[in-house]
């Protein structure tokens, strides 16, 4: 298939994904910001049919582009509540920059790292959000911002998870797979502690990027 085509169709599959959740976590009875973060989780995932079914990165910046734009649009137009939160937040704004930023460097010649970089932000730092909201007990306060223990342990379980297959999958050697899994998730955990408010969207998948990028 023509990479154009490819590209134009991940923009719809993207949406038809973001309609779905949306509408299924609605039926379900789901809180706006689990909807949210559902949403934040699935799109993730356009990375690998980027990766699958692209070869340049000027290709694949075209949805990112869109979505950056659309996004920064709909966070004051739509009633939607993957824009709508308790204050207006900028990290769905964040996020398709940030993966725009490793596209550039990474995609032609590192696909794991630019993997790794959004499916990273993707699992880590939404089910850091949807355990720590629910779960969290135990608050700590860095400059303002309040995060729980319980959301940054899920945070490092749902990186090393991710990038275990991930790097399993591109048959890295075990004992990388193990260790730097293990280093990276760390890494990505401290990100996600100390950014300050939504600039997490952004720091994750580029810290994790050059992380995997000087590892492997």
């Amino acid at each position: 298939m023509n990479e154009w085509l490819s590209s134009i169709l991940s923009i719809a599959v993207v949406l038809v994904f973001l309609v779905g959740i949306e509408q299924i976590g609605k039926r379900l009875g789901w809180t706006d910001e689990t909807i949210r973060k559902g949403v934040h989780i699935a799109v993730g995932h356009w990375s690998l049919l980027a990766v699958w079914l692209m070869d340049s990165w000027y290709v694949a910046a075209v949805p990112l582009l869109f979505f950056t734009f659309a996004n920064a649009v709909l966070l004051y137009k739509s009633p939607s509540p993957v824009h709508q939160t308790e204050r207006k937040s900028l990290g769905t704004v964040y996020y398709p920059i940030a993966l725009l930023v490793i596209l550039y460097f990474f995609f032609e010649s590192e696909p794991i790292a630019f993997l790794a970089g959004s499916l990273v932000l993707a699992w880590g730092d939404g089910m850091a959000a949807l355990i720590g909201r629910k779960y969290g007990t135990v608050i700590y306060d860095l400059y303002g911002q309040k995060r729980s223990f319980q959301g940054s342990i899920a945070m490092f379980l749902s990186s090393y998870a991710v990038l275990f297959l991930l790097f399993l999958w591109n048959d890295v050697v075990m004992w990388q797979v193990v260790t730097y899994g293990f280093i990276i998730s760390i890494i990505a955990t401290l990100t996600e502690a100390i950014s300050y408010r939504d600039w997490d969207n952004f720091t994750i998948p580029i810290i994790v990027a050059i992380a995997t990028s000087l590892l492997l």
